[in-house]
């Protein structure tokens, strides 16, 4: 093979594998966050109540009240209706995407 086709060859196999490596990366961040969404739907609906209609939302840490939280973690805040009532619930999830993280952990009213 002459050098200027191995050289287009090799370019052509590396764009394919960073394509691939990018699309493997980017469906498990999408199934994550669905893991994430339906425990967060089967935990508030055990607790007898309803998400608002947009009410879950990803947070930065200084905006929760988590003290703690690493790269591995995401927070959501919970915004929903119990009886009539509006309440908010947090959660620092834990993602596998990193190894620096906390524990997953709940903050129910």
């Amino acid at each position: 093979m002459d050098p200027a086709k191995k050289s287009k060859v090799l370019i052509v196999s590396f764009l394919a594998g960073a394509l691939l490596l990018g699309f493997v990366a980017f469906k498990g961040m999408s199934t994550t966050g669905q893991e994430h969404m339906a425990i967060i739907k089967q935990v508030i609906q055990d607790k007898g109540g309803v998400i608002v209609a947009g009410g879950v939302t990803a947070v930065p840490l200084d905006e929760s009240p988590f003290e703690r939280g690493g790269k591995g973690n995401t927070i959501y805040k919970i915004d929903y209706t119990k009886d009539g009532q509006p309440f908010t619930a947090w959660y620092r999830s834990e993602n596998h995407s990193s190894i620096l993280k906390e524990p997953e952990e709940w903050i129910l009213p």
